[in-house]
């Protein structure tokens, strides 16, 4: 693959093109924007045309040596640093450090992809500014990130920062198309919300049913604590925030087409539980009372999302939240 060949991000690829065409290559560059979308398979292409001896209108040949090292990351002139049990440390750092302050063997420049940079703790991210600041002669850090904010703004700052954006329907289907069955392409392409990249590295599917069986456990009132650790939290709360906006869309426009999870008889829950009940008043009341009931609760699921960092105690959080979708699956009947 090369970097023509990304699917649906025009502007982000406009401005890579446009700094090959130019002979301009920045040292840094911040590739942001949600996950799946595509950012990390352009790093890993732009990398490519950056080092290829042969390059096809300003593009990689996707052909040589080169390209097919760096596609196997065997490359010596292209190193990837990814985080380690979550988090990107100074040790890693310093590794990466050394490696740019090598000269080229093979290629232009040195170039070094770091995934998920938002990872970064604090010391890795303090000493990662002494190389921005001084970058090594030919080289190229290529930091992707889905939560830029997550990075110092001293790093943000230093970068140049092309953003990513989800791609529409049609161009993720062009992604999706002949990687996921034809039967559940559709259901797919709702649950992805234009990131293909999540739907062919995860089972989407799979992950909605495990949150609807958890939210259940959770509103019949069962007292056992079934998250495995912080990131089994994390996943089930990310699932629980389309949750609430399949409930926020169905009380304002009252249809279900546009639903995400919908009603699902299979689950353990009622059939209705994922949109509410229809109590009593008029319907402008009920859209009223759903509405500040589910911001409320989304309100503070994002709070406890946010808080993940410090090590939360896995029963008291289970507990905490089984409060809150009990208290919110009550107030809409």
């Amino acid at each position: 693959m090369a970097l023509r060949d990304i699917i649906g991000q025009e502007k982000a690829l406009k401005i890579l093109f446009g700094t090959l065409r130019r002979d301009r290559v920045p040292s840094t560059v911040l590739l942001s924007g949600d996950a799946g979308i595509g950012k990390m398979r352009s790093a890993v292409n732009y990398a490519k045309a950056v080092n290829c001896p042969s390059p096809v209108e300003d593009d990689c040949c996707d052909r040589c040596a080169s390209c097919r090292k760096t596609d196997t990351g065997v490359h010596p002139d292209v190193a990837t640093l990814l985080p380690e049990e979550g988090e990107i440390k100074i040790d890693a750092v310093r590794r990466l450090e050394e490696a740019l302050s090598l000269k080229p063997f093979e290629g232009r420049r040195k170039v070094v992809i770091v995934d998920d940079a938002d990872a970064m703790n604090l010391n890795a991210a303090n000493a990662f500014l002494k190389t921005l600041e001084e970058p090594p002669r030919d080289s190229l850090i290529l930091l992707v990130a889905s939560n830029p904010d997550g990075l110092p703004d001293t790093i943000r700052s230093r970068c140049t920062t092309v953003r990513f954006y989800p791609l529409p329907d049609e161009e993720c289907r062009r992604v999706l198309s002949g990687a996921v069955e034809a039967g559940a392409l559709d259901a797919v392409l709702r649950l992805s919300m234009g990131r293909p990249g999540l739907a062919l590295s995860r089972d989407l599917a799979a992950e909605r049913a495990w949150f609807l069986k958890l939210l259940g456990s959770m509103v019949q009132g069962d007292a056992r604590e079934v998250w495995e650790d912080k990131n089994a939290i994390k996943a089930w709360l990310d699932q629980a925030i389309l949750f609430l906006r399949d409930r926020v869309v169905f009380s304002v426009t009252g249809s279900g087409s546009d639903l995400l999870y919908g009603a699902d008889p299979a689950s353990p829950l009622p059939d209705s539980a994922p949109l509410g009940g229809r109590g009593g008043g008029s319907a402008g009341e009920q859209a009223d009372r759903f509405l500040a009931a589910d911001f409320d609760a989304y309100r503070q699921l994002l709070s406890l999302r946010g808080l993940l960092d410090f090590n939360l105690n896995k029963s008291i959080s289970w507990n905490y939240v089984a409060q809150i979708m009990r208290a919110l699956m009550a107030h809409s009947c």
